[in-house]
């Protein structure tokens, strides 16, 4: 899980991330953390990499920008990140509908109210579906189980542990649907999830299954810019380039 902390008080950032690692210890979560003492900073990153974090702990009273200032930004160039505002007062929590916020937390955080916020959002996370109308009727599929989508003959295949799914649909919706859980197109006819890849050569790839997934020249540049930021962030189980 990657998390962003912006706080510009260092004894609550250092409170905040010396809670973090002792849930990493006591539930072995994987935690890439980075912090950001302003929001213009956080904004910047932004700019760059629209979907970094998984996580995004905000201090409401940030000085220059405020807190929710910044999340109106961030809203405006990702809609999945979970906002978390830390603050030491709650007059702003129905504002912070505004932005969907997930939780407020009161200042000096708690261990406990930190753990059960962060188990909420991988239970979350790990709960989210993917929905396809096949034959037999709408079925869902976890989205984190689809290693690729492959487009053929006007249907679309679902390749996920070792099961397939089928259904008519077009590839180049479902890229657009979803680009913000790290499915890219390596090739016009598929859709890969980068987290399955485990090598990149110079014309396809090698899946974590075995599969070869052919990479066209059409889109090589845009699928290794997206994958080599994935991997900037701490993503995947990469082993090589060729």
């Amino acid at each position: 899980m990657n998390i962003a902390i912006c706080e510009d008080e260092e004894i609550y950032q250092q409170m905040l991330l010396e809670k973090l690692k002792k849930y990493q210890e006591k539930f072995h979560g994987k935690l890439k953390i980075e912090w950001f003492k302003s929001g213009e900073e956080l904004l910047e990153i932004y700019r760059y990499s629209s979907h970094r974090f998984d996580v995004l702990f905000l201090d409401i009273k940030l000085e220059g920008l405020s807190g929710m200032e910044v999340a109106k930004k961030i809203r405006k160039m990702d809609q999945q990140v979970e906002l978390v505002f830390l603050t030491s007062l709650m007059e702003y929590a129905i504002e912070g509908y505004q932005v969907n916020a997930l939780r407020y937390l009161l200042k000096p955080i708690q261990q406990a109210q930190l753990n059960d916020l962060l188990n909420l959002i991988i239970t979350k996370r790990k709960e989210e579906v993917l929905t396809i109308s096949t034959k037999f009727g709408q079925k869902k599929i976890v989205l984190k189980e689809i290693a690729y989508i492959e487009s053929k003959q006007r249907k679309l295949y679902f390749h996920c542990n070792q099961e397939v799914d089928k259904m008519y649909g077009k590839i180049g919706e479902f890229a657009i649907t979803l680009a913000n859980n790290n499915f890219v197109r390596p090739h016009q006819s598929y859709l890969v999830q980068l987290e399955f890849v485990k090598e990149l050569k110079k014309d396809h790839l090698i899946l974590e299954d075995g599969s070869l997934i052919p990479v066209s020249k059409g889109y090589a540049k845009t699928f290794k810019a997206a994958f080599f930021d994935y991997l900037s962030q701490g993503g995947g189980n990469y082993e090589g380039l060729y």
